[in-house]
């Protein structure tokens, strides 16, 4: 499995894979789907592909083309909203992608709207997308304390991920100052949003993916690649995300990269080892099972201050949580009696 995504990773880097045609359509299909690379494939032309596929190819593009405008659309609206009422919004994710790193349209999926606000705008941007029809999810515990880094907002079936943090608090420790002083002016729609500078999105993307235990699609691969173009860029975010904290998710984050993706400058180093188990494991069609999951947070924190103080709050949440499940259930059992 692992060297058919090499070969299609390498075939939408412009290195010609002959093999591909002799992979099995169903098989080439899922592989490419479950990595989100088929958009991005549309426009390669896998030299051999049976004609079928290279329709199915081109369809999930056209598909990804409408996705991704209606979610653009909703960022013009949330970004004018937010702007009305003094916020400051920074795009984050797959639609900045698609305004810096992806020249052509539809070929990088997103599944909602990722936008980072001021922590102190809060209560704002809360009453921005409140008026706007927009509704809160429950998408994590304690997603309503006041130090969480994210609340997910719904409204017809599309979903806004509205950030305060890039990443849990506790998790780790970024420079918000340097942040918010280097991002760039990019246009969406009619209205003007930002993106963060490339640095400091390549090393956001690799947290991202670490908090996502890297069982992630290969299109992450693909993104980060292209957020740092040459050694002194991987060299400059290396030295962001020691600053941050974050050097293990990035260094495991960059050795997918040099596994996966056409090396650039010479032979990759050696992944360290806690790099090699998530190399190893990557690109099978099945999630990563629970187990692994926590083995490989554990593994990505830089210190062990940093892991007891994020499981420190998590646990607390999430204790929290169960107490509030359990007491909703009891007082909706104590009701049910007394209708009875």
């Amino acid at each position: 499995m692992s060297s058919l995504l090499r070969a299609l990773l390498a075939a939408i880097e412009g290195q010609p894979q002959p093999a591909i045609a002799d992979v099995d359509a169903t098989l080439l299909l899922e592989t490419a789907r479950r990595h989100r690379l088929t958009p991005l494939l549309s426009m390669v032309g896998l030299p051999g592909v049976d004609v079928t596929l290279a329709e199915t190819l081109r369809r999930d593009r056209l598909i990804t083309t409408g996705r991704n405008l209606l979610l653009e659309q909703t960022a013009e609206q949330c970004t004018m909203a937010l702007a009305a009422a003094g916020v400051r919004v920074v795009l984050l994710k797959g639609l900045s992608y698609n305004t810096t790193i992806y020249s052509a349209a539809g070929v990088r999926p997103t599944s909602d709207v990722d936008v980072l606000v001021p922590g102190e705008s809060r209560r704002e941007a809360f009453a921005a997308l409140d008026r706007l029809g927009f509704e809160p999810r429950a998408a994590a515990p304690g997603f309503d304390d006041a130090d969480y880094h994210e609340v997910a907002w719904t409204r017809n079936g599309v979903e806004i991920d509205l950030h305060f943090a890039l990443a849990p608090l506790a998790r780790c420790h970024i420079d918000y100052r340097d942040v918010w002083a280097k991002v760039s002016d990019v246009r969406i729609g009619k209205t003007t949003a930002a993106t963060l500078n490339g640095w400091h999105a390549a090393v956001f993307h690799a947290l991202h993916m670490a908090i996502d235990h890297f069982d992630v699609p290969a299109v992450y691969l693909v993104d980060l690649h292209r957020l740092l173009p040459t050694a002194h860029d991987v060299a400059a975010a290396d030295g962001i995300a020691r600053s941050w904290g974050v050097w293990r998710p990035f260094a495991t984050a960059m050795a997918l990269v040099s596994e996966f993706l056409p090396a650039r400058d010479g032979r990759p180093p050696a992944p360290q080892p806690f790099s090699a188990r998530v190399v190893r494991g990557y690109g099978a069609l099945a999630r990563v099972p629970r187990r692994e999951q926590l083995v490989r947070k554990l593994m990505h924190f830089d210190t062990r201050r940093d892991a007891i103080r994020y499981l420190a709050v998590q646990g607390r949440r999430n204790l929290r949580e169960l107490y509030e499940r359990r007491v909703r259930k009891r007082s909706a059992r104590q009701r049910l009696a007394l209708e009875r």
